[in-house]
């Protein structure tokens, strides 16, 4: 074929038929045409038909079957892989180069919605397969558009590309050969001066994209750039100014040393910004301030910002009351906030499991406070977006021209509001105490009105958005601030009610730590509780949260009300719609997680089990609601211990028929995946997980459960998922039952191990972190199934443990399994000491466990005993171990006896050379073994 290729006119009409005929509104001629179009797709030459009739202007084709010809186009060329050119005849490429060729011509159309789909195009061929390198003619052809001021079609279609083409792959551009952000960027910066504000706005754009990159054709061009940006901080375009914002914060975050010389004007840029009444300009503008405290040269540059704080705390502080159309909002919405109104489907989040993950020897599944409660509650409901129908069905198109079609829930929860509260925690967090003396009168004003709640709701947030960062300046105040407080949670206004938890709870270690528990934890706890059972759906939410944040805090605490907590539960389980009960099987799993065993009273399981195994009734195998269901009863379980055991073997059950289940869906899947759906692996983690609870829960008990089920069947497929998730869920079983009932493993051991091993690999951390973890559990009851592995795994975990910036949670867990394979084979572990001794002696000196540091303790010097010269050059460090026991008392005789031996053989092994010696120790580990040791 050649360019002037020419359609055959009969086929060139069927298809443009078929096209009309899919326009029109009846499904059956819908349907009856995309079959024959589907059929004409089965030869590549169909696809010049589309681009011819995308192409063609003539009153023949109106835009509308031009725009569907294309996004046809577009479709195949995902499902066809017509965009790649290996594997291709002569023919087939001049089909591809033709088609490229047309869609380059197509992007400076005078129709916007056909520009619009040909920069589609150009996208799919980009980001999908072929990128710029090879579609050489592609940035040349873009250039000379750009260049071309007179038409603005040219230019317009140009940038509809490169905003895609920047945005989806702008670290490919900075990195391709042909570098053409060297040629892009200067023209780019042309039109910061263009007349017209939409493209001022496309060029601000597209480098917002590649910045985050820092370019070679940026950074030379820098100095241009920051004029550029300062010119367009008068620009009358509210989107201009709004990227302008984005530009400065984004610049702060990669290269502050550009900004530095001129942080002045830009603050004083940025705080006229965050003053401006577009709300999206202030809440870019109000992204600095946050950007700016999170940075690490911040002590450095801290002063610079200081001097504002008496204008800047003043102004988020007015931005931290709700708006007017949030109050409209709200009225138009707090018919559906009474909790007799069921729940939307587009009010309930998705839900997603958190994987356990095994930390020494323990579940570490929970959030921590900090995470939890750093966000004040979300203000109001987040309705769905209506989608448009794809005009292809089976398309997953993201068309057309959507980089602002930011509509998910995250982006309609985050406001001004929001972003100035979190903001003002920030600079609590950097300035400290600092921020108070201009905080707490306006605080003080805010919350001694009686006038409007919304000013009085501002306060609140506030007095919460600081707790952190002000704890030891707000605390002082804190005794006369309680009693308000509680009286605000019973405050006719909802939200009052609603934010009122929220600060509370960021105050609750104070409370928690206060001596006099009637005065302060009862009347919290209690009114929480209230709270919990409130008729407003968005207080029963932020009640719940809070309560969360509050039991992890007071932990044992809270062991004499145990029944009165759960009872209110039980009451909230009958009132909640089905978002909030997501939230209260989070408040049971965290109450369970931080009372543990206490939970295992007869008259409390009473309580708490009955409305919980009658949703686990209610619910099919097949449902997402049963995932929070899941983890909040692995959580019950571990806590109930042996009071579980009742409800062990119905609950395992089910936890092995869902395995089974979605284990069968995958393999159906790898056999026909065209007409089969793959298994859901968070419904894999979710039983997983559980069974986990269950060992942990009953312990010993749980071989008699085990035996004669098929766990050593879904644990041996389960390790080898391709989800990383449910590897390491299924290897914290592993380790579990190892644990507690090593001879089911037993028969399983030789296929499992290898496995195990093989995931010791710090590129996966949480799956190395169970996997490491469990090795460790089985080498301590299954001495010799281990052993032939040993080598491997220390070369594995030494190799691990002397890493950087390696998670610390993982380089504790290396040294606990290397403490237990020290225990049980000191011999084979000995020659190896002197590759590990010094960071394995710095990370137990971290551990918390006092029962696993004993045992890493002991493997330790079983080794030393073995090999002691591998500790010579490293003894200082393993001393420095040693006076982490300090203080906790250590029940192993024979590890009392050893340490003492150990130091005081290696000082009589250096003779006259110990003096010397021990005073290269810090001073404070001299008078340690001086003290104890007595040297």
């Amino acid at each position: 074929m050649n360019a002037n290729w020419q359609p055959q006119s009969n086929l060139l009409d069927q298809v443009v038929s078929l096209l009309k005929a899919y326009l029109i509104p009846n499904n059956d001629i819908q349907r009856q045409s995309y079959e024959r179009l589907q059929q004409f797709q089965q030869n590549l030459e169909f696809n010049l038909y589309l681009v011819h009739i995308l192409s063609n202007r003539s009153s023949q084709f109106s835009p509308d079957i031009r725009q569907l010809a294309g996004l046809l186009l577009k479709r195949n060329i995902k499902s066809q892989n017509v965009a790649i050119s290996t594997g291709k005849t002569s023919t087939q490429m001049e089909m591809l180069a033709y088609i490229r060729a047309q869609i380059i011509c197509i992007l400076a159309d005078n129709n916007q919605s056909i520009r619009n789909t040909a920069s589609s195009l150009v996208t799919t061929f980009v980001s999908q397969y072929t990128f710029i390198d090879e579609w050489p003619e592609l940035m040349p052809a873009l250039f000379q558009y750009l260049e071309q001021q007179d038409n603005v079609d040219a230019i317009a279609g140009a940038f509809s590309a490169l905003r895609k083409i920047c945005e989806d792959s702008a670290s490919r551009l900075e990195s391709s050969p042909t570098r053409p952000l060297n040629k892009l960027v200067p023209i780019l910066l042309q039109y910061f001066h263009h007349p017209t504000s939409q493209f001022r706005q496309d060029a601000l754009n597209c480098i917002n994209h590649v910045l985050v990159f820092m370019p070679v054709g940026l950074v030379i061009h820098m100095e241009n750039f920051l004029q550029g940006i300062s010119n367009l901080t008068q620009d009358a375009s509210n989107q201009v100014r709004k990227l302008v914002c984005k530009s400065i914060v984004i610049l702060l975050e990669v290269g502050v040393q550009y900004l530095a010389p001129h942080l002045d004007q830009i603050i004083q840029f940025i705080l006229r910004a965050n003053e401006d009444g577009d709300e999206e300009i202030a809440i870019e503008a109000c992204e600095f301030w946050a950007s700016f405290v999170d940075l690490k040269e911040f002590k450095d540059l801290k002063p610079i910002l200081q001097p504002y704080l008496p204008r800047l705390l003043p102004l988020l502080f007015s931005k931290m009351v709700y708006s007017k159309e949030d109050l409209a909002t709200f009225e138009a919405e707090e018919q559906q906030q009474n909790e007799s109104v069921p729940d939307r489907p587009e009010d309930i989040k998705p839900i997603f499991h958190k994987s356990v993950k095994k930390m020494d020897g323990h579940v570490d599944s929970s959030l921590k406070p900090q995470e939890r409660d750093s966000q004040p509650p979300t203000e109001m409901s987040t309705k769905g977006v209506p989608g448009t129908t794809n005009f292809v069905p089976g398309d997953d198109s993201e068309d057309e021209d959507d980089e602002d079609d930011d509509d998910d829930d995250s982006m309609l929860q985050w406001n001004l509001r929001r972003c100035s509260a979190a903001s003002l925690d920030n600079l609590a967090n950097g300035y400290g105490n600092q921020v108070l003396p201009v905080l707490l009168p306006l605080l003080q004003d805010r919350l001694s009105l009686d006038g409007p709640w919304p000013l009085v709701e501002s306060g609140i947030l506030a007095l919460g958005a600081i707790a952190d960062g002000c704890y030891t300046g707000i605390t002082p105040h804190l005794p006369q601030l309680f009693p308000f407080l509680m009286q605000k949670l019973n405050d006719p206004a909802p939200f009052i009610r609603s934010i009122t938890c929220w600060t509370l709870s960021r105050y609750a270690s104070w409370i928690v730590d206060q001596d006099n528990h009637d005065t302060f934890l009862k009347p919290l706890m209690e009114g929480m509780l209230q709270r919990i059972l409130d008729s407003h759906k968005k207080v029963q939410e932020a009640a719940c949260s809070a309560f969360c944040t509050l039991e992890e805090e007071a932990r044992e605490d809270l062991v004499p009300y145990l029944g009165f907590i759960l009872q209110t539960f039980m009451c909230a389980f009958v009132k909640y719609q089905a978002k909030n009960l997501l939230i209260l099987y989070d408040a049971i799993g965290t109450l369970a997680d931080s009372v543990s065993k206490h939970l295992n009273e007869k008259e409390l399981i009473a309580i708490l089990m009955p409305p919980l195994l009658a949703k686990w009734n209610d619910l099919p195998d097949n449902s997402r609601e049963i995932l929070p269901l899941f983890e909040c009863l692995a959580s019950v379980a571990s806590a109930l211990g042996s009071g579980f055991g009742e409800f062990a073997l119905i609950v395992y059950g089910r936890c092995q028929r869902i395995v089974e289940s979605e284990m069968m869906a995958d393999a159906m899947y790898e056999q026909n995946p065209a007409e089969c759906d793959a298994g859901d692996p968070e419904f894999l983690v979710c039983a997983l997980d559980l069974i986990s609870g269950i060992v942990e829960g009953i312990q010993c008990q749980c071989e008699g459960l085990l035996m004669g089920s098929n766990i050593l069947n879904i644990l041996a497929n389960c390790i080898q998922h391709s989800t990383l998730d449910v590897r390491q869920s299924a290897m914290g079983v592993i380790g579990d039952i190892a644990k507690y009932a090593p001879a089911i493993l037993k028969p399983g051991l030789d296929q499992m191990i290898p496995m195990l091993v093989q995931n010791i690999d710090p590129e996966i951390p949480t799956v190395c972190n169970n996997a490491s973890w469990s090795v460790g559990e089985i080498a301590m009851q299954l001495r010799g199934e281990m052993e032939p592995y040993v080598n491997e795994i220390l070369t594995r975990l030494i190799g691990m443990i002397n890493r950087l910036k390696l998670p610390r949670n993982l380089v504790e867990n290396c040294a606990i399994t290397i403490g237990r394979l020290g225990y049980v084979y000191p011999h084979q572990v000995a020659p190896y000491l002197k590759e590990f001794a010094k960071p394995w002696c710095r990370a137990l000196a971290h551990l918390n466990s006092m029962d696993e540091k004993e045992e890493c303790f002991l493997g330790l010097c079983y080794v030393i005993q073995a090999n002691p010269n591998g500790i010579v050059a490293d003894f200082m460090y393993f001393c420095g171990a040693i006076a982490s026991l300090q203080g906790q008392e250590i029940e192993n005789e024979e590890l009392k006896q050893m340490l003492y031996q150990l130091v005081h053989s290696f000082k009589q092994s250096m003779g006259e050379n110990w003096a010397n010696y021990f005073a290269t120790f810090p001073k404070s580990l001299q008078t340690f073994l001086s003290t104890c040791f007595h040297i």
